[in-house]
């Protein structure tokens, strides 16, 4: 059975830029249709008693909520999962790209290049380099002829291809994500298949057929 996961998601407690509350995240994922999410503050990583809480809060204690962070780079920004709480609040800023990748393998976690081909990040030329897990080729932050060439990018390189919302509004949750073949039910479970390459992007309205309603749908 196929596990149907968005990757990058961003909420107002850690995030800013973002305008959506973590419990309604969380119903807003469930209720599409999606078997897991992961948060990605910017530069925060979420505790796991917070994660439990939160499940808890939304009221869909069953439903997979996992924590990685998106970190800034010194030139192009990536998702970080699988690292214990104090490696994650001890990742020195700014740090050149290919450092970021080497880090997070040696602490036993995952790392996927976010938005690569988004105007203005420019690194794309140095992920030939990096021992990427992924290539984030499909989500709101990247506009349709980035995310061709986001594609091309992972095909050329072959470099396994993943999708995510990127999500700072709540309608956004799950408009894009990523399959699994596998059973996902843990973060070590996650970041294996990860590091394996076991994953498909995919447009998250999939995700919705199999869903009930959005948050706040009264049809």
């Amino acid at each position: 059975m196929s596990i149907c996961i968005d990757l990058h998601l961003h909420t107002n407690r850690y995030s800013p830029c973002s305008s959506i509350e973590p419990e309604q995240m969380v119903r807003q994922a469930a209720n599409i249709g999606l078997d897991a999410a992961v948060i990605t503050e910017h530069h925060h990583q979420w505790s796991e008693e917070e994660l439990a809480a939160l499940v808890e809060e939304a009221g869909e204690p069953n439903f997979l909520l996992m924590t990685g962070f998106e970190y800034c780079s010194a030139q192009g920004d990536f998702l970080i999962y699988g690292l214990t709480e104090g490696a994650a609040f001890g990742f020195e800023p700014g740090l050149a790209p290919e450092s970021v990748v080497e880090q997070v393998h040696w602490l036993g976690g995952a790392c996927i290049a976010a938005h690569p081909t988004r105007a203005g990040m420019s690194f794309d030329e140095r992920i030939a380099s990096m021992r990427l897990d992924g290539i984030e080729v499909q989500s709101i932050n990247l506009k349709e002829h980035e995310q061709r060439l986001a594609m091309g990018l992972a095909s050329n390189l072959n470099i396994p291809a993943s999708a995510g919302s990127d999500a700072h509004q709540l309608q956004h949750v799950g408009a894009y994500a990523t399959v699994f073949e596998e059973p996902i039910q843990s973060m070590a479970d996650f970041v294996a298949a990860l590091r394996g390459g076991r994953f498909r992007p995919v447009d998250g309205a999939a995700a919705r057929l199999r869903g009930r309603k959005a948050v706040g749908d009264s049809r």
